[in-house]
C-alpha cells in the first residue's frame, strides 16, 4: 500500500526531453504517464522527537507493550490482505512467501520491541526505531547480494508499525491513471505487491537492486522497471510522458514527437516478436528449441529462487530448471526444515514440470549469510561459521543429509540432479559425492541423481581435472567468480563497470573451464545471471557453452538474439575479446562486431571486420 499522496505538480514543454540512464530491473517497454509517489522508504524510520525523547516508567511498560501488539495485530491483516492480491494474482504468486516471511519477521521484530521497552524503558516509538536500526545495520554488512537486500523487508515491516503507532491511513489506488508509470525513490515490497493489480505498466526508482523483491515481482508481472535514476521524484513529475527502456536502463520524459514514433516502432517490433515465440510456445515440440542460424543447438533453463517462479519457466517454454537456489527457503525458515517438507516440495515442483529437468543446488549457506535458526543455535561449530558453499555444507551434515535425503527419494520418479555449489577441489567434491551414495544405501534407493558441481572460485580452476573426474555436469556461477577473480567486494563495486563478467580475465577462465568440460565430455551451463544478456551469451557460446540459465524473463529476448547468431562468428568474437585487455574494450568490440553485422549478414565478413579490430 501507498502511504502518502501523488504530486500533481505539471511540467513544462518548454523545459525539454529529458533522457536519464539508469539500472534494469525489469526489461521491456513501456509507454505511458508519470505518477510519482510522495511516500519515500526512508533508510532510518526517525520518529518525532517529542513523543520519543523520555523514558518511562517502570507502571507504563505494559501499556508500551500493548501498543506494540496492536500495531502488530493490525499489520498482519495489511499482510493478509496483501496475501489476497498475490493469490488472486497468478503472475505474482511468488510473493505469497514474501508476505508470510513478513508475517513472521514482523512477530520476531514486535517481541525485540518489547523486550527493549521492558529492559531499557523506553517508549515503544523508541524502541521499534532502535531495534529496526540495529537490524538493518547488521543486513547492510553481509556480503551477500540476497541478504543485503532483505534489509529492505526489514525496514518495510518497521515503516508499517510505525504508520499504525502514529495512526496513518493508508492511500488508496483505485484512482490511478491509465497506463500509469510509477515514479519513487524506492517502493518497498509491500507496495509492490499492492500495486500488482492496479494496472501499472511501468516502475522507475531511485533506490532497488536486481534482487531485491521489487525486482523480482516486477519480472514476475512482465512489465518494465529501472532503478538507479538520481533524483527521481525532483526530475520527474506526475503527468510527465514517460517511455521506459528496461533493455538498456533508460528513461526519457517529456519525448518529442520523433522520439516518440521511433519508440512506437520498437514496441511494435517487440510485440510482434513477443506474439511470435508465444506461438511457438504453445506447440510442446518447438517450445525448448533453441538454435543459431548455423544450427548449433543452444540449451536454456530457467533459475528459480521459489517454487512458485516455475510458472514463469513454464510460461516462457523454457527446457527445465538449471538452478534451483535452495537457500532462500532456509533463510526464511525459523526451524530446521525437517526431511518430509522438503521432500514434498521437491516433489510438487518435480511434477510440475513432468519429464523436464530440475537441478537442485543445496544451500549455499555461512559466512554471514546464515538462517535464524543457525545463528540462533548456541551448539552450531563458531568455527564453521567462516565457511561458505560445499565446505560449511560439510561441517553441517546433519543438515545437508536431511536435504539429500529428500532429493533422493524424489529423483526415483523424476529427473531431479544435485548440484553442490562453492566446489573447490576434488577433496571436498567426493566426501559430498560419498554422502549422496550413504544416503542412496539408506533410502534403498534403486537410481543415483546426476551430481554437479559449481566451479565459481579460483581454487576450483586449478583442480578441473580432479572435479571432472568425479561429476556428471558442472556449472559456471558467474556472479561469484567474477568477484573472486577480480578481488572485489560486490557492494562497492556495484556500480564499477570493470567488475564484471565481460572482463578478459573472465573470459579466459570460461575458456578454460569449457575446454576442460569437454574433454572430459562433461556437460556445462553457465547460471549467472550475465547470461541472460544476448551481447555476453553470444561471447559464451563462442567460448564453447551450450547450455544457459538464465531469470525466466529475460529468456524471450535470448532466444530471439540466439537465433540470429552465428557460432562460427562468435567463435571468432570470443577469441578476440580474450585478448583484451579490459571490460571497455570487450564492450567496443562487441559494438563494431554488432554494426558490421548490420552492414552484412555474411559470417566472414562480420569475422575479417573482428580480426581488424585492436
Amino acid at each position: 500500500m501507498i502511504h502518502a499522496g501523488l504530486r500533481e505538480t505539471g511540467f513544462s514543454q518548454e523545459n525539454g526531453m529529458k533522457r536519464m540512464e539508469g539500472n534494469s530491473l525489469s526489461i521491456g517497454l513501456a509507454k505511458g504517464v508519470a505518477v510519482v509517489l510522495g511516500y519515500e522508504l526512508q533508510r532510518t524510520i526517525t520518529l518525532p522527537s517529542d513523543d520519543v525523547s523520555d523514558p518511562i516508567s517502570r507502571s507504563n511498560v505494559s501499556g508500551e507493550c500493548d501498543r506494540m501488539d496492536v500495531a502488530l495485530e493490525k499489520s498482519k491483516q495489511d499482510l493478509q490482505d496483501l496475501k489476497s492480491i498475490a493469490t488472486g494474482n497468478t503472475s505474482i504468486a511468488s510473493a505469497i512467501d514474501l508476505v508470510s516471511a513478513h508475517a513472521s519477521m514482523a512477530g520476531e521484530i514486535a517481541s525485540l520491541v518489547k523486550d527493549r521497552i521492558s529492559h531499557d524503558l523506553v517508549g515503544v516509538e523508541d524502541a521499534l526505531e532502535s531495534v529496526i536500526c540495529q537490524t538493518v545495520g547488521r543486513l547492510t554488512k553481509i556480503d551477500n547480494d540476497y541478504l543485503r537486500e532483505r534489509e529492505t523487508d526489514v525496514r518495510d515491516i518497521g515503516q508499517r508499525m510505525k504508520r499504525h503507532l502514529l495512526g496513518m491511513t493508508a492511500t488508496r489506488l483505485d484512482e490511478l491513471p491509465e497506463n500509469a508509470i510509477i515514479v519513487a525513490r524506492e517502493l518497498a515490497p509491500s507496495d509492490a505487491i499492492a500495486l500488482a493489480n492496479s494496472g501499472i505498466i511501468g516502475i522507475v526508482t531511485q533506490v532497488g537492486g536486481n534482487l531485491g523483491h521489487t525486482a523480482i515481482i516486477a519480472r514476475s508481472m512482465g512489465i518494465p522497471a529501472v532503478s538507479g535514476i538520481a533524483n527521481a521524484t525532483q526530475r520527474i513529475t506526475s503527468g510527465m510522458t514517460l517511455l521506459i527502456d528496461g533493455d538498456a536502463g533508460f528513461v526519457t520524459a517529456e519525448p518529442s514527437e520523433q522520439e516518440l514514433s521511433e519508440f512506437d516502432s520498437r514496441m511494435a517490433v517487440a510485440n510482434r516478436e513477443s506474439n511470435s515465440l508465444q506461438a511457438n510456445h504453445s506447440d510442446p515440440a518447438t517450445a525448448t528449441k533453441c538454435q543459431t542460424l548455423d544450427g548449433t543447438d543452444i540449451m536454456l533453463y530457467g533459475n528459480v529462487g521459489l517454487a512458485a517462479d516455475l510458472d514463469q519457466v513454464l510460461h516462457h517454454g523454457l527446457a527445465g530448471v538449471g538452478l534451483f537456489r535452495t537457500e532462500f527457503l532456509y533463510l526464511q525458515s525459523e526451524r530446521r526444515p525437517d526431511t518430509e517438507s522438503q521432500r514434498l516440495l521437491y516433489e510438487q515442483m518435480a511434477a510440475r514440470l513432468g519429464d523436464l529437468p530440475l537441478v537442485i543446488r543445496t544451500f549455499d549457506l555461512g559466512g554471514d549469510k546464515l538462517p535464524p535458526f543457525l545463528s540462533q543455535d548456541e551448539n552450531v561449530d563458531a568455527s564453521s561459521l567462516s565457511l561458505r558453499g560445499l565446505r560449511f555444507s560439510l561441517a553441517e551434515k546433519d543438515l545437508l543429509r536431511s536435504q539429500l535425503t529428500a532429493i533422493v527419494r524424489v529423483a526415483q520418479d523424476a529427473d531431479v540432479k544435485i548440484l553442490f555449489p562453492m566446489v573447490i577441489g576434488g577433496h571436498d567434491f567426493s566426501q559430498a559425492i560419498a554422502m549422496v551414495d550413504e544416503v542412496v544405501e539408506e533410502c534403498n534407493a534403486f537410481k543415483r541423481p546426476q551430481i554437479g558441481a559449481m566451479i565459481e572460485t579460483p581454487a576450483a580452476l586449478f583442480c578441473l581435472d580432479e572435479i571432472l573426474e568425479l561429476a556428471d555436469f558442472i556449472a559456471i556461477g558467474t556472479n561469484d567468480l567474477t568477484q573472486y577473480l577480480l578481488a572485489a567486494d560486490r557492494e562497492l563495486s556495484a556500480e564499477n563497470d570493470q567488475v564484471t563478467a565481460m572482463h578478459p580475465a573472465v573470459l579466459r577462465a570460461i575458456h578454460q573451464i569449457a575446454s576442460a568440460a569437454k574433454r572430459w565430455d562433461c556437460p556445462v551451463c553457465v547460471c549467472g545471471e550475465e547470461a541472460g544478456d544476448p551481447e555476453f551469451a553470444e561471447l559464451l557460446i563462442g567460448l564453447g557453452i551450450r547450455e544457459l540459465s538464465v531469470t525466466s524473463s529475460r529468456s524471450e529476448k535470448l532466444r530471439t538474439a540466439i537465433a540470429k547468431m552465428d557460432s562460427t562468428h562468435a567463435s571468432a568474437l570470443a577469441l578476440k575479446a580474450q585478448d583484451c585487455r579490459c571490460p571497455q574494450e570487450v564492450r567496443q568490440l562487441l559494438r563494431l562486431a554488432t554494426k558490421n553485422q548490420m552492414i552484412s549478414n555474411a559470417p566472414g565478413r562480420s569475422i575479417d571486420a573482428i580480426e581488424s579490430c585492436s
